[in-house]
Formats: structure tokens, sequence, C-alpha cells
């Protein structure tokens, strides 16, 4: 928490080593007490940013279909990606507009709320340990927000 400017953007960049390209950072990370590589702490986390970058093309399916395809590795055959993909439809109540277009600017889309949610469900797909969360109920009012937190709680 903190003003506008205060540097909450670039604490999570730097905590999750993104979007890093003017700053000089140095140090180890360790999670409980155990120092990890950068690669084995970027496979164990995940960061939900504040912009969404979305396919507005596709379904809210389509897209979580779509990342579960890239991002949950070749450990898991197809089917239990679909199924991981179910869950977490479920999880973030996107059931109703798992159909619906994401949509864009000037077009019919998914509500921010929606939105918000299928954010979180892109990166909570490979059932991550620590999720890195950047203002993820801004813009929402407080119905809204209430929804995406009650969703991260389960």
């Amino acid at each position: 928490m903190g003003a506008s400017g205060a540097g909450k953007t670039t604490l999570l960049n730097v905590l999750t080593h993104r979007n890093l390209k003017s700053l000089n950072v140095k140090g180890e990370v360790s999670v409980n007490g155990e120092t990890l590589t950068l690669g084995e702490f970027q496979r164990m986390s995940s960061y939900v940013q504040q912009a969404d970058i979305f396919m507005g093309s596709v379904t809210v399916r389509e897209h979580l279909i779509f990342s579960a395809r890239l991002r949950m590795g070749r450990q898991f055959c197809d089917a239990e990606k679909i199924a991981r993909v179910d869950a977490v439809i479920t999880q973030m109540n996107l059931f109703k507009c798992q159909n619906t277009l994401i949509g864009q600017r000037h077009q019919k889309s998914i509500s921010l709320g929606e939105k918000k949610r299928l954010a979180f469900g892109c990166e909570i797909l490979t059932d991550p340990s620590i999720l890195f969360c950047d203002e993820p109920t801004s813009g929402l009012d407080a119905f809204m927000a209430k929804q995406v937190i009650k969703a991260l709680q389960k």
C-alpha cells in the first residue's frame, strides 16, 4: 500500500525480477530460509501485473486454455491442462462468462471485475507457492473488489 508514485510497482518488479530496464539489482532470493536461483524462484511464483494483457478476440475459456498450454509444461497431458482450466474457472467465478469474448476497447466485452479475475486465473494455473499482485482491486467498486478478494481466498 502506498501513494501513487511511491514505488509499489517498482518493488514488485524488483522482487519478481521483471521489467528491470534501467535498474541495477543485486542480491539473492531466499524463501523460508532457503536461497534459490532466479529460475527456481520464478517457477514457484507468479505475478499478476496491474495492466491486463489479453487477446480480445478469444473467449475467457480459450484464453485460459492457451495460457495453460504455454505455461503448464510437458509433464501434464492436455486433459490435465483442461481439467486445471475448469478448476480455475470455478475457483475464480468465471463460469458465466467463460464462453464470452474478452473484447477490446469500444467493443462489448467482459466486465472489469471479470478481467481482474481472469488475470488472477491465468497466474494461478500453475498453482504457484507465491503470488505477487500489483493493485489487484484498482478501478473496481467495493462489490467487485470483494469478489476478487473472495476468489483469491479460495
